[in-house]
């Protein structure tokens, strides 16, 4: 249970990042308030909230025995880059959640904070579990309302998400050598459902990571000088390994 806990609050903060990766990159500069990282439209993403956060990364990594990655490094802007194309998407997702037709009631929140309290043995011990991680419940109810809110919305948006039995005969044709050392993807019809699958999930990011895309040059994304994802993804894919 406790491996579960850890998951959920990691995959909540940042490891369910995904498309988030797409996000638009928008202009730095003074538009955006000095106690920001990014804009979204009228709404900011704050330092409090990117600092949160971060803090959250380094207790975990400090807890399974990692190195801390110092300010400046190529590993620490990229967990700069990541923590911010996260909040920018919740951000682009909670704006468009009305259009979708997609929200998250408080009871939801509460009762999945209270499934989480009786599968690991009250409040006093999810909050000592909370603490490891670096983490808060204020912290986590608001993980939990926008993962769902997320999820929601990506039914939504990807919804039409189709595969033809073409695409599954040319993604056999493709990779027949590869799928063909597992008994159950050794002949096509026994790899049909997983080449299905996998050829799904692809395109269903594809067409999340446009429709973040769209909204956020919609919306308009602006962020602070040192915080824009994208120059920090180009510097660290610049610098050399190590």
């Amino acid at each position: 249970m406790r491996r579960v806990t850890t998951v959920l609050i990691a995959a909540v903060a940042l490891l369910g990042i995904a498309a988030a990766g797409l996000v638009a990159a928008g202009c730095g500069g003074s538009s955006v308030p000095s106690d920001a990282v990014a804009t979204v439209g009228d709404a900011t993403v704050t330092k409090t909230d990117f600092q949160q956060l971060m803090d959250q990364a380094r207790t975990q990594m400090e807890a399974q025995g990692m190195a801390v990655p110092k300010e400046g490094s190529d590993s620490y802007d990229h967990y700069t880059g990541q923590i911010v194309k996260y909040l920018v998407e919740e951000q682009i997702v909670a704006q468009s959640a009305k259009e979708l037709g997609v929200q998250v009631t408080d009871k939801e929140v509460s009762d999945q904070i209270a499934q989480l309290q009786q599968a690991y043995g009250g409040e006093t011990k999810v909050q000592e579990l909370l603490k490891e991680q670096g983490m808060t419940l204020d912290l986590l109810k608001r993980s939990i309302r926008s993962q769902t809110l997320s999820s929601r919305a990506a039914e939504v948006v990807t919804k039409k998400a189709a595969i033809s039995d073409a695409e599954i005969q040319a993604y056999w044709d493709a990779h027949k050598t590869q799928l063909a050392k597992s008994k159950k993807t050794a002949t096509l019809a026994k790899a049909k459902t997983t080449i299905k699958q996998t050829l799904l999930s692809a395109k269903q990011q594809q067409l999340w990571a446009a429709w973040i895309l769209e909204r956020s040059k919609l919306l308009g994304v602006q962020y602070a000088v040192g915080y824009d994802p994208s120059t920090l993804s180009a510097s660290a894919s610049a610098s050399p390994a190590g």
